[in-house]
């Protein structure tokens, strides 16, 4: 798979670079979208399910699943979240880490996971082009059948927690 190094890569390699990752759900305040997430994936969940998690970050939630057994394939874009996902990894965990762009996944073979997490892409894609490739994607590498998760950031977030929370 190529990784087109643009514009949008460039920003989000500087931005990652300088941001710590790892430390967006460790925090009572910020620990709320991670507790939330992860027991509703896991009422989904069933022994011996194969997991992939597309622009897994830090690894937050792929080590989480491999921890609790499953095999999990994570693909990340960006080499410094890399680093600290292998940082993270622990002797055993049935865990891999790829690099690698939502909207290419042609290293992964169609219908291969039982549940595909896209929890962080969809928000850092620019165009409604790239968020359809990326969905396209997504849904290729998922068995028929499975679980796809998706998450995706309201245009209004802003708004209303800055023009009507402040």
């Amino acid at each position: 798979m190529t990784i087109e190094k643009n514009a949008a890569y460039k920003a989000l390699h500087d931005y990652y670079s300088s941001y710590n990752e790892e430390d967006r759900f460790s925090h009572r305040y910020n620990s709320v979208e991670f507790i939330t997430t992860k027991r509703y994936l896991e009422s989904y969940l069933r022994p011996g399910m194969k997991i992939l998690e597309i622009g897994t970050g830090s690894g937050r939630y792929a080590h989480h699943f491999a921890r609790m057994g499953y095999e999990v394939d994570a693909v990340e874009l960006i080499e410094r979240n890399i680093t600290l996902f292998r940082e993270q990894t622990i002797p055993g965990e049935k865990v891999r880490i790829f690099e690698g762009s939502a909207v290419d996944l042609s290293d992964f073979a169609a219908e291969s996971y039982d549940m595909t997490l896209l929890l962080g892409p969809m928000y850092h894609l620019f165009t409604a082009e790239e968020q359809k490739k990326a969905l396209a994607e997504a849904v290729r590498v998922t068995k028929p059948g499975g679980i796809l998760a998706v998450s995706y950031c309201m245009n209004e977030a802003t708004v209303i927690c800055y023009g009507f929370l402040k």
